[in-house]
């Protein structure tokens, strides 16, 4: 399905290229086939989660408050550590607290802040979550060597960082 896909892209960017010359041809299937993998990467990740009732963006920001010193963070720290819009780690926190899985409470040094902590059932949430997705990471990346993983996060970084600029 995805390689009929990509075909039919490409026959149609043959077709384009006929019409107007000077298209970066090789830089437009680079930039779809991201597109396309980080489609099909979160998709299956998130099928993955969905026997938690948690997706990725949740998974992450369930990880980010895990990975904090006292299982704690700002919103607005989380909105900067998953690239995530102020209103939608608001719906994220809305629904975990719902769940039980984080607390939200004032800040006593700032009182314009709220603190998410994750509780004990997000807790174990997470610690049940981790080797099933450790295993999904592992299976997704078994047909690259380390080399070719190094070279990977090396040319992704250098992509980000000059879509940063």
């Amino acid at each position: 399905m995805v390689t009929q896909c990509l075909k039919e892209f490409e026959s149609r960017l043959d077709e384009v290229s006929s019409r107007v010359p000077g298209q970066p041809r090789q830089e437009v299937v680079l930039s779809r086939l991201y597109y396309m993998v980080f489609k099909r990467l979160q998709e299956t990740i998130n099928h993955n989660l969905q026997p938690y009732g948690i997706n990725d963006s949740m998974w992450t920001a369930l990880i980010m408050m895990y990975s904090s010193p006292e299982h704690f963070i700002y919103p607005s720290d989380l909105s900067h550590v998953t690239v995530s819009s102020r209103t939608h780690i608001t719906r994220l926190a809305d629904e975990m607290v719902s769940k039980g899985w984080v607390s939200r409470q004032g800040c006593q040094s700032d009182r314009r802040k709220i603190i998410l902590t994750l509780t004990k059932s997000g807790t174990r949430l997470v610690e049940t979550i981790l080797p099933r997705q450790w295993a999904l990471y592992e299976k997704l990346w078994q047909s690259f060597d380390a080399a070719e993983k190094d070279q990977m996060e090396a040319m992704q970084r250098k992509l980000l960082a000059a879509l940063s600029n």
